[in-house]
């Protein structure tokens, strides 16, 4: 089951033995096995009882707190992991510079070419002008392959992002509009989704780096910055475009459409998602990361929010045994 996600406003989360229930008035909106919960995610305004909430703490299970806008306000988590020596590895390769920059470079890689995937196969569906596109990410993936230094690397990876987003405006029709990509705040529809999509991935690689005895705030790619998630984020970034993918999917069905975005006004972002959207675009989100996929390294059929935490463990394992040789996921 992965994640359960509660974005009925005013449910009730509680215990039922051992399931979850949630609840609104007298009616039962759904019911969970905890056996099968990997987290909890809350939007806006939840209740949760004192039992359901210490029953997911013991059992490992974070409770994730989301405004209805998306805004990230926290977690609940249980007690840390008792993996010490692994985390005292993290933090002695995270200062070894020629580890670190070979970590990146695996993940920077591995995030253009699935970023040259998602636009390969938009072009055998019929969409047009994005073959130079398609080289340029070829000639940046074997740069960040090359580079000397973390921050040739980031620039590398900054200048692949920017062509690729030039190419993947031009994948949305009318009545979309998609100039360039924007965030802090998202100022259009599609950034919107993408920055929403992209919060909804970080907790899920938060929780993927804590379940294998990792610490979030110690990264690679990304700088350490205070309460900033560095090795999630990392993790993120062969993941983005499954985001990406799912923007386009929801745009292109009418699953989400201009008419659910208005502006904001005092005090909220500039362009604010109504209620309603924001539930089918969770829906959507998490069909796709429950969907059973084959994986491209072991062959297995899993859900695709299982490559993310394998992910984890795969950076775990460079660490153990101090070998950079971090392998990528790429969607082929």
């Amino acid at each position: 089951m992965g994640e359960v996600w509660v974005t009925e406003q005013g449910a009730r989360l509680s215990l039922d033995h051992h399931r979850l229930l949630i609840t609104k008035e007298e009616a039962v909106l759904a019911e969970c096995p905890l056996g099968q919960v990997e987290r909890v995610m809350i939007l806006g305004n939840v209740h949760i009882t004192t039992p359901a909430m210490k029953r997911l703490l013991t059992r490992g299970i974070p409770l994730v707190f989301l405004g209805m806008d998306g805004r990230y306000y926290g977690r609940l988590v249980g007690q840390m992991a008792p993996h010490i020596a692994l985390r005292r590895q993290q933090y002695l390769w995270q200062g070894h510079p020629p580890f670190v920059l070979a970590m990146a470079q695996r993940m920077v890689a591995g995030k253009i070419r699935n970023q040259h995937t998602l636009l390969r196969r938009q072009a055998a569906q019929g969409s047009e002008g994005l073959e130079e596109a398609l080289e340029d990410l070829e000639l940046f993936e074997a740069r960040a392959k090359r580079t000397q230094t973390l921050h040739s690397l980031r620039g590398v990876e900054g200048s692949a992002t920017a062509r690729y987003f030039a190419a993947y405006r031009l994948l949305f029709r009318e009545p979309w509009h998609f100039e360039r990509r924007t965030r802090r705040p998202p100022t259009d529809a599609i950034n919107v989704l993408l920055s929403l999509g992209y919060t909804f991935l970080t907790r899920l690689a938060e929780s993927a780096v804590e379940g294998v005895g990792l610490d979030p705030y110690a990264g690679f790619l990304h700088q350490d910055e205070y309460n900033r998630p560095s090795l999630a984020l990392d993790l993120c970034e062969e993941f983005r475009c499954v985001i990406e993918g799912l923007v386009l999917h929801v745009c292109h069905h009418d699953v989400i459409r201009p008419e659910d975005f208005r502006p904001g006004e005092e005090g909220e972002r500039p362009l604010v998602m109504e209620r309603e959207a924001i539930k089918r675009y969770v829906q959507a989100y998490d069909e796709r990361f429950k969907r059973p996929l084959k994986h491209p390294r072991t062959q297995e059929q899993m859900p695709l929010w299982r490559f993310v935490h394998l992910q984890a463990q795969e950076v775990a394992r460079c660490l153990r045994e101090g070998q950079p040789d971090y392998r990528a996921l790429v969607f082929r």
